[in-house]
């Protein structure tokens, strides 16, 4: 994991331009093309840079574990946990591909996202150990406004829209029905 987004950003431009370059000079070359046929030959190109913007992204997520690094800091202070920065980076990514517009339509229409993703919860805690269980435990029971400065907070950190809206009044109502569902799952309360 890259440490800095900068120079994850920076690598990731590189990538994608060296990426470009070498694999049309790669497909040229290996299917006996001359360069000066590029414009007839365009789809090829738009592969090499089809896989080098695919490189580049892969590239650029690894520097988001500074985003994880703070977050993971903050959380271990405030909440006197030793969460794994590794388990933060996954959950941050996993924050990252759900857009803030979704997060606003649960929110609007009050969806039990704890009853739509019921299995895959099962599936991972399935996987947990008895200390990691009663972490979950110990979050789920703070009360809902201190789980949304905990979330304002984190957006102060890693500047995740996500996390704002979160942490707006008009969530509460959500978190409140998602926490209380999840205890239901977890620990048949």
């Amino acid at each position: 994991m890259i440490k800095n987004k900068t120079i994850a950003a920076i690598l990731a431009v590189l990538t994608f331009i060296a990426g470009s370059v070498l694999l049309t000079v790669i497909i040229f070359y290996a299917l006996g093309y001359p360069f000066s046929s590029i414009p007839q030959n365009q789809l090829f190109v738009f592969f090499a840079i089809l896989v080098s913007a695919f490189l580049a992204s892969r590239v650029y997520g690894r520097g988001s574990s500074e985003r994880a690094a703070k977050a993971t800091k903050y959380l271990n202070e405030i909440l006197g946990l030793k969460l794994n920065e590794k388990d933060i980076w996954k959950a941050l990514r996993a924050v990252e591909h759900m857009p803030p517009y979704a997060i606003k339509k649960y929110i609007n229409l009050n969806i039990n996202a704890v009853d739509e993703f019921e299995v895959r919860i099962k599936d991972y805690t399935d996987k947990l150990s008895e200390e990691e269980i009663l972490t979950i435990k110990r979050i789920i029971e703070m009360p809902v406004p201190e789980l949304q400065n905990i979330l304002h907070n984190l957006y102060l950190e890693t500047k995740l829209e996500q996390f704002q809206v979160l942490a707006e009044p008009e969530a509460k109502p959500l978190i409140e029905l998602n926490v209380k569902e999840l205890k239901k799952l977890l620990f048949n309360e």
